[in-house]
């Protein structure tokens, strides 16, 4: 049974209200701006106009990726962050991210057809490449790391070693690959959602809630592997096979985000420390904070990347870089007296 308790729920409760404030904000603004009111009747159907095609065919399918992209990165990088036991472990900083971003170009590449810019097969084989590149970049993490204390700096520097990687093989991918989607995969690797459709929220909304249920059915292993492994293993828990499942949950969450967001930065490493913040580190509370503060964060990176420089629709990596980039700076400085020495 799962005792989350009653600050997390007022706190989830309060998330959730102000996600919806801001998902009727994101609707309502654009180039046309739309009042809330019809805005609310477009998405009931009463409304069957102009601006019901606008918001039910382009805007709320944008508005629900860029929360779910949110959600599925804050959860992920909650559960590495855990499971490891290292504040600066999140998808994107530990090379998790680029490793998916290289899954979803060698799909793009097999099955792009050059002729009429179209896929030869169904998106929705997109996230298993992915989620393998993704695994992979873990794998490599752990095998790198297991000899000796694996310190926060000594996982910052394998990790950004494993992204160069990844970074040199995307690079090669789009510099040989058809060069119909050479523009369009140099703005997604900085994370966009612009032109997302239904089917492709469709899979990201599955995809996302499969591996949610898995994250909460797992709350208890969660929560042991923040303590010492050797307390782990006296509780009678089998350490090393719970380990593979909890970081085969977050590859598979990093990779459904990656696919259809592309490589949207930091989201991971800031909501999981603000959800912390809020409400302690017990998942059964955690999760469903860190889940909606995710999404919060790319929700208002999406409005930003709308009206911040219009009428120019920049990438939402812009903008969770630019903000992201500063507080990684920040948790190096704040952890630099733990790991003095132990590389």
């Amino acid at each position: 049974m799962i005792n989350t308790s009653k600050k997390a729920i007022k706190l989830s409760i309060a998330l959730l209200l102000l996600t919806v404030i801001f998902v009727f904000i994101s609707l309502s603004l654009g180039k046309v701006i739309i009042s809330p009111f019809i805005t609310l009747k477009s998405i009931l159907g009463f409304d069957e106009g102009f601006n019901s095609i606008l918001i039910n065919q382009i805007r709320l399918p944008r508005v629900i990726v860029a929360f779910l992209v949110g959600a599925s990165l804050s959860l992920s990088g909650a559960i590495l962050q855990g499971i490891i036991k290292n504040p600066l472990a999140s998808p994107d900083i530990i090379g998790i991210v680029d490793a998916g971003s290289v899954g979803t170009l060698i799909f793009l590449t097999l099955f792009t057809d050059p002729k009429n810019n179209s896929l030869k097969t169904s998106i929705f084989y997109s996230p298993v490449f992915a989620f393998v590149f993704c695994f992979l970049s873990l794998g490599l993490l752990y095998l790198l790391t297991k000899k000796g204390a694996s310190t926060p700096m000594k996982l910052v520097l394998v990790g950004i070693g494993i992204s160069s990687i990844f970074k040199g093989i995307r690079s090669i991918l789009i510099i040989n690959g058809p060069v119909v989607f050479i523009k369009e995969a140099s703005t997604w690797i900085t994370g966009t959602i612009y032109g997302v459709n239904w089917t492709q929220t469709i899979l990201l909304a599955c995809w996302f809630s499969i591996f949610f249920i898995l994250s909460m059915i797992f709350i208890k292993e969660l929560n042991l592997h923040t303590l010492d492994d050797l307390i782990v293993a006296s509780l009678g828990s089998n350490t090393s096979k719970s380990r593979f499942v909890l970081l085969a949950i977050a590859a598979a969450l990093t990779s459904g985000a990656v696919a259809i967001g592309g490589g949207i930065s930091f989201v991971g490493l800031i909501a999981p420390h603000i959800s912390r913040k809020l409400i302690g580190s017990k998942f059964e509370n955690l999760i469903p904070v860190s889940v909606l503060t995710g999404g919060i964060i790319t929700l208002l990176a999406d409005m930003l990347s709308k009206w911040a420089f219009y009428p120019l629709d920049l990438p939402i990596g812009v903008f969770t870089a630019s903000v992201g980039a500063p507080y990684f700076i920040y948790l190096l400085i704040s952890s630099r007296h733990n790991v003095r020495g132990k590389i």
